[in-house]
């Protein structure tokens, strides 16, 4: 036998491959096969071990049309110049053609033997040639015999790596076999892959497969559509063009490639439009209108390639709705969004920036691609700023920078955004409305004194429900009749999660407050809480010491507990009522604000109830004069029980378990 070299180093043979894995070396002898006009694939494993799960040697055998010994100069000639890149004949569609499939076993085995089986003039002849992966710019093939075999080609590799095991097989080659092969197989039923005695099955990995008839200009195209759950390997989401014998004539990628989605599909196109002559195609098979000599045809391909991708859009629009939702449920879990209260507000802000988010990326996903946590927080907290401050074009812009959108991702961002926008202007305008009627109904029990509005039964069961009119930042801790002891205890639970006992060693532990809020925003590094104590102005016309007292018996209580005195951890307290006396009044620092007390971590404001009902006035006043709402519409009630029974039942109510 004569040894003859191949024009690269071993080393520099190693250094091209080096990207290579054992599974996608593998594939490249199955890519030569079906090169190699092979129907059937078959891979064998011999088992070396089954107590350390080890594999003795590989077989991969098909049943293709065997190596001719008079061109195998050719067929094993320098990497990257495979005589198959020069295939032309009709139909041929060749996988094989950078010439460095023979070589790539050196990435799981050490040793390879092709025996190979070809019919020339009628007569069938064999060899064998041989490849040691120590160096692999030598192979040697021995002197072709005449042969009764069948023709084809079997390639064995010995002293396998440690990695080739029946899990490898499981786990990650049969897996790489489907993504790489699975549009390959579908295009033709015959194509076969065969591991150890058993059919490879791809249908796991097709997540949808349906026919559809195209009209082109009058001509009817039957093509099937598939979408994968996974991503093909090292190929495009494509059109493949077949004609009557299912040869595939050609191929165009879809316009819905790199689109930082998921949306992996192919679409088949078997007809006998395409057993016409055709110009010389590419050598990667793309079919251009160009191609076509009869001008008919070229127009009947380009309405053909435009409907497909038309067809090809209205698929890919539930799916990202449904991968959108998926999105913003990742994004939920790994808390990157922005934090907002918990009154409908709020809510509303909310929901607003999430579905933005799932519009977004049903345009252009790709503005999601690569995000790492810290930079998805950022963007979030950037088009929630974007929406609160109303300059939603400007989105184009921020978008723009990052990717490029094409005139139809435009114009359907654009009809998204003022579908959302309209959809939450619509919902924002009924909450302000019903936000007013609650400001009006509280006017009533505070100021309408001949409604004979109780303490408890009324003020504090509106307070309760609608605690949203002293900021929206605050969440519920508890109301009236919880002692002091079991509050904080409350608090605690929802602030730092803990669920244990709380005991206080103070004289007025047992007493109650009206309503207890714990923020839900950060200043200076703590939160903010507000206790608030209120006074039927019915019942208590002014505010004395007496009443000032008792909000400074809850302030000794909470200031006296070690695990509250942080300077950071703020508390406000409110006393409010109808007016108050000239003593409390020399108390204030701020009469404006009502402010009587400015330590460290606690503040304790005396206000009067025309102040809140005006600062509530004050924080809708834009709204108000924007929407001209006529108040005195809004509501029918008279009684106080219509007007507690409109108050409870409003949409700005705020749920607690109290």
């Amino acid at each position: 036998m004569k040894s003859q070299s191949v024009e690269l180093t071993s080393t520099g043979i190693r250094r091209v491959l080096k990207k290579y894995t054992p599974e996608r070396a593998i594939s490249e002898y199955i890519w030569n096969g079906f090169d190699a006009k092979a129907k059937v694939v078959t891979l064998d494993f011999e088992i070396e071990s089954h107590e350390f799960d080890t594999m003795r040697s590989l077989t991969v055998s098909d049943n293709g049309n065997g190596i001719c010994y008079d061109e195998l100069q050719l067929k094993f000639r320098p990497i990257l110049e495979s005589q198959k890149r020069h295939a032309t004949d009709e139909g041929d569609f060749v996988r094989g053609k950078n010439g460095y499939g023979r070589l790539t076993f050196f990435k799981f085995a050490d040793y390879a033997k092709w025996d190979t089986t070809y019919q020339k003039d009628n007569v069938k002849y064999n060899y064998e040639i041989q490849i040691n992966s120590s160096n692999l710019t030598k192979y040697t093939p021995t002197d072709k015999i005449e042969s009764n075999s069948s023709v084809g080609t079997s390639v064995k590799f010995e002293e396998l790596s440690e990695e080739i095991s029946s899990a490898f097989i499981e786990k990650k080659l049969k897996p790489f076999l489907r993504a790489e092969f699975a549009w390959f197989l579908e295009l033709n039923s015959e194509f076969k892959i065969i591991i150890d005695g058993e059919e490879l099955v791809y249908t796991s990995i097709v997540e949808e497969n349906t026919s559809v008839d195209i009209d082109a200009a009058g001509k009817i195209f039957n093509c099937k559509y598939l979408r994968w759950n996974v991503k093909p390997n090292d190929e495009f989401s494509r059109f493949y063009f077949l004609n009557s014998a299912l040869d595939v004539k050609g191929t165009k990628t879809t316009l819905l490639n790199k689109k930082g989605d998921n949306f992996w599909h192919s679409i088949v196109i078997a007809d006998d439009f395409f057993d016409q002559e055709m110009l010389e195609c590419k050598s990667d098979k793309t079919i251009s209108p160009g191609l076509f000599e009869n001008k008919e045809a070229r127009n009947i391909y380009k309405i053909l390639i435009e409907k497909l991708n038309e067809f090809l859009r209205g698929k890919r629009r539930p799916f990202l709705r449904e991968q959108a939702n998926l999105l913003v449920s990742s994004y939920q879990k790994d808390k990157v969004f922005p934090t907002f209260g918990d009154s409908a507000w709020e809510e509303k802000r909310k929901e607003e920036l999430e579905e933005l988010v799932k519009n977004l990326y049903e345009v252009e996903p790709r503005v999601f691609m690569k995000l790492n946590t810290e930079q998805k927080a950022i963007f979030l907290q950037l088009l929630n700023l974007v929406i609160d401050s109303g300059e939603r074009d400007s989105l184009f812009q921020i978008i723009g920078a990052v990717v490029d959108l094409d005139s139809n991702d435009r114009k359907e961002f654009a009809k998204l955004l003022d579908t959302t926008r309209l959809k939450y202007v619509i919902s924002t305008i009924k909450l302000i409305k019903d936000r007013i009627l609650v400001l009006e109904d509280l006017k009533r029990l505070v100021f309408n004194h001949e409604l004979k509005a109780g303490e408890v039964k009324h003020l504090q069961k509106f307070i309760e429900k609608h605690y949203w009119i002293f900021g929206e930042e605050y969440r519920f801790v508890c109301a009236e009749e919880v002692k002091f002891e079991e509050a904080l205890r409350k608090y605690l639970y929802i602030l730092r999660g803990i669920d244990e006992k709380t005991f206080i060693e103070h004289p007025d532990k047992y007493k109650e407050m009206d309503l207890f809020l714990a923020g839900t925003e950060y200043r200076n590094g703590g939160p903010q809480n507000l206790i608030v104590e209120i006074k039927n102005p019915t019942t208590v016309k002014t505010l004395t010491n007496k009443e000032y007292g008792q909000i400074e018996t809850y302030i000794d209580v909470i200031m006296k507990e070690d695990c509250f005195n942080d300077y950071r951890e703020q508390w406000t307290f409110y006393l409010i009522g109808q007016d108050y006396n000239d003593i409390i009044e020399r108390k204030m620092t701020d009469k404006r604000t009502g402010l009587t007390m400015n330590e460290p971590n606690c503040k304790l404001y005396v206000k009067k109830w025309s102040q809140i009902v005006n600062d509530v006035e004050l924080r809708l006043k834009y709204l108000l004069e924007k929407l001209k709402i006529e108040r005195s519409k809004l509501s029918d009630a008279t009684t106080l029980d219509e007007i507690m029974d409109e108050v409870s039942n409003n949409n700005t109510a705020i749920l607690t378990n109290g």
